[in-house]
């Protein structure tokens, strides 16, 4: 299998799994939404970063992980607890100008998404199931000259599905101006999908 191919891979089926509303593209549609493009696309840029030593770890340890199933449940516990702690950060959040944007940005919508990035590792169980089920379909064979071109398809694609959810959002709510609201919505999504997490774990 040849370096393209491995890449492509790992590119399409990041950009799928980031598809499904979740803490880091929720968090870019609220800067979105609330006028700061430039730091969501840096905000997804830092969610790709530590995407890329996610998946790393995952594929590594793949079939150790696989056979712990109590590390799953773990991961589900902390990203549920994440998800709750946003929901109420956003929900007792006060209504306030959107702030302007400055030189800091950038770098501040980087970091920002890679502090939520690190604390929401549900990314190494699902590369574990994804790469399991990849190379169990032939659609995948990975060796250590194609590996960091895989894991490299894997942040990419992540990067790729952000960028454009931030761009088509912050066109689609150019005259969106109550940040006020977003916090709420966005605070309901977070704690609802805390209690789908919770509600996963026990089913």
């Amino acid at each position: 299998m040849d370096i393209l191919q491995v890449f492509i891979v790992g590119l399409f089926f990041s950009f799928l799994g980031s598809i499904p509303p979740g803490t880091i593209n929720i968090s870019v549609m609220q800067l979105s939404l609330n006028g700061q493009r430039s730091s969501a696309i840096s905000f997804g840029l830092g969610a790709a970063f530590v995407e890329f030593f996610y998946a790393a770890f995952a594929v590594w340890l793949q079939l150790f992980l696989v056979s712990k199933m109590d590390f799953t449940i773990t991961f589900k516990v902390i990203a549920a607890m994440a998800m709750f702690a946003l929901g109420v950060i956003n929900l007792i959040s006060k209504k306030k100008k959107l702030p302007e944007q400055d030189r800091d940005s950038k770098r501040k919508g980087f970091m920002k998404g890679v502090v939520i990035s690190i604390f929401n590792p549900l990314a190494i169980p699902f590369w574990i199931a994804v790469t399991t089920y990849l190379q169990s379909q032939n659609w995948l064979a990975l060796s250590k000259g194609t590996f960091w071109f895989y894991i490299l398809g894997i942040s990419s694609g992540t990067f790729l599905l952000l960028a454009l959810l931030a761009i088509i959002i912050s066109r689609l709510s150019f005259s969106f101006q109550n940040n006020f609201i977003v916090n709420k919505i966005t605070g309901f999504i977070f704690l609802g999908l805390g209690f789908y997490t919770i509600m996963d774990i026990f089913s």
